[in-house]
């Protein structure tokens, strides 16, 4: 994990061009953002030269109209979504399609380069609504690995649509001279106004009032300083040192630092605002194109399949060593809490030592862990109260919210919530009565709170188990109308809880499983 600020010296060749552009643009006056500057942005910005080897071609994504730019020898699966700058007022994906195709080829993945809602036709919150849309859009595609990039506001756009995103949405962002604070409260405002040559205050505080209309800038699905970067992927940031909008990387980059995102902001000396798109002018500029395509390469490049860890909790009781057991033919990493280690001599699991109700030990137990499985069990109490079930169950399911860990897989039993009374005679006349109703009292507890959990829960409700072969042959059963009574081997069970550690097909259900 990274948390840099880097900066990149002027080079005597690009002090000798940025001279040249002073001087020709001494005097003119600096960009605005109006409709009537849009055909003369996309003038300047489609002055780059067209990337060999990549096909240009119209299209729609998730109803939004742009560009795609398709490299050759692109990876599968692999995608680039790109905003381009303008203030929200101006710019095109057809002006920055070449730009964008020397970027997509250098990531060596196709890029979507979009033509979202622009204002005055239709300002906030029409943007960030396309943006969720494209990604979407994508999705359906069949796009697995999605990158989004983008420049001035549209950068802003791209860290507003990732931090508004579920973690894990976006394998990588890259943002040149972004526009985070519509505020416009950073001191490169003031301290680079003279160097800068393209951007001013006042242009970016006459575009704010046109892009959000009746809306605030604090509004929340908007980009701020500082801002929640809890689902942010790793993030480059590319910033010259000769604009107005520096300190809003900046500021970025401190916030990064103490959040521990992997996040780095490149600085470059003597640059200005989205110099990359003049890489073929500046070696500032195709530097910092090659380290962008490096970066996306790599976050959107397939990564070989790891073995999922796994934490079993109730690993030593017979359905957990069941569990246990299918994890490791499956290839998986079984992780076992227990409170005795002699207990878990002949477990094939990684131990961790410590009580499933102590929140130190299930913080430790959840390191690096991609889900969890309770098979935690309690004896029969025909007299005392049983809680054991729901005390240890809504320690976990705080510590996986705390952790982050999203999937949990519960096994109750047959005599559960709606379950109850589908037993069988023995079972719910005689059992559940006489030995088993305060157990099934706190299990009734414990699947209300994996209910409420806010995770990727299931619960698993077995029939009465036995120890007999694994039949292989496991009915599901979400309808218990004309079931009464059944009964299944530990093994098929640990079958079918190992297939949902990795399946969305009873996400947020409640299947009774029977032979």
């Amino acid at each position: 994990m990274t948390n840099l600020t880097i900066t990149h010296p002027l080079s005597p060749s690009d002090a000798q061009a940025m001279d040249l552009l002073r001087t020709m643009l001494a005097g003119a006056p600096r960009l605005s953002f109006e409709p009537a500057s849009r055909p003369a942005f996309d003038a300047i910005i489609g002055q780059a030269p067209a990337p060999e080897g990549v096909l240009f071609e119209q299209a729609t994504v998730g109803g939004v109209p742009g560009w795609w730019a398709r490299p050759q020898g692109a990876t599968d699966g692999s995608v680039l979504l790109y905003l381009h700058g303008g203030g929200y007022v101006i710019g095109s994906a057809g002006a920055y399609r070449h730009f964008v195709g020397h970027i997509a080829k250098a990531a060596k993945a196709a890029a979507f380069i979009a033509d979202y809602a622009l204002t005055p036709e239709r300002p906030f919150p029409a943007a960030p609504e396309d943006a969720r849309a494209l990604h979407e859009g994508l999705r359906a595609l069949g796009y697995s690995r999605i990158a989004v990039a983008g420049d001035s506001a549209g950068g802003g756009l791209a860290l507003a649509l990732a931090a508004g995103a579920p973690r894990g949405t976006f394998a990588g962002l890259v943002a040149l001279s972004p526009w985070i604070d519509l505020n416009l409260t950073g001191e490169s405002m003031a301290t680079r106004a003279d160097a800068d040559p393209i951007l001013s205050r006042q242009a970016l505080a006459a575009a704010v009032p046109l892009y959000l209309g009746t809306h605030g800038a604090n509004d929340p699905r908007l980009p701020s300083l500082p801002m929640d970067l809890s689902t942010l992927p790793p993030v480059r940031i590319h910033v010259g040192d000769a604009e107005v909008l520096l300190d809003d990387a900046r500021r970025f980059a401190q916030q990064a630092a103490s959040a521990r995102l992997d996040a780095e902001v490149h600085v470059w000396d003597g640059m200005t605002h989205v110099f990359p798109s003049s890489f073929a002018m500046l070696e500032a500029g195709a530097a910092a194109l090659d380290a962008m395509g490096t970066f996306l390469a790599e976050r959107l490049a397939p990564k070989a399949p790891r073995a999922r860890r796994v934490l079993v909790l109730g690993a030593t009781g017979g359905t957990g060593r069941a569990i246990v057991r299918r994890l490791r033919e499956t290839g998986d990493v079984p992780v076992a809490l227990v409170r005795s280690p002699d207990k878990a001599r002949d477990l094939d699991a990684e131990i961790v030592q410590g009580d499933a109700r102590d929140p130190a030990a299930l913080d430790r137990a959840l390191e690096g862990v991609d889900a969890v499985v309770s098979a935690l069990g309690t004896p029969a109490s025909p007299f005392r109260e049983v809680t054991a079930l729901s005390t240890a169950t809504k320690v976990l399911v705080t510590a996986m919210r705390r952790k982050g860990v999203r999937r949990l897989v519960a096994i109750t039993g047959m005599g559960a919530g709606d379950s109850r009374g589908h037993g069988g005679a023995l079972f719910d006349r005689v059992l559940m009565p006489l030995l088993l109703r305060k157990v099934y009292a706190d299990k009734d507890r414990q699947e209300a709170i994996i209910a409420g959990s806010g995770l990727d829960w299931m619960i698993v409700r077995p029939a009465v188990l036995n120890d007999k072969p694994k039949h292989g042959a496991v009915r599901a059963l979400l309808d218990l109308s004309g079931f009464q009574g059944g009964t299944i081997a530990r093994a098929d069970v640990a079958d079918f809880v190992v297939d949902q550690v990795g399946s969305d097909a009873y996400l947020g259900q409640k299947p009774l499983i029977a032979w």
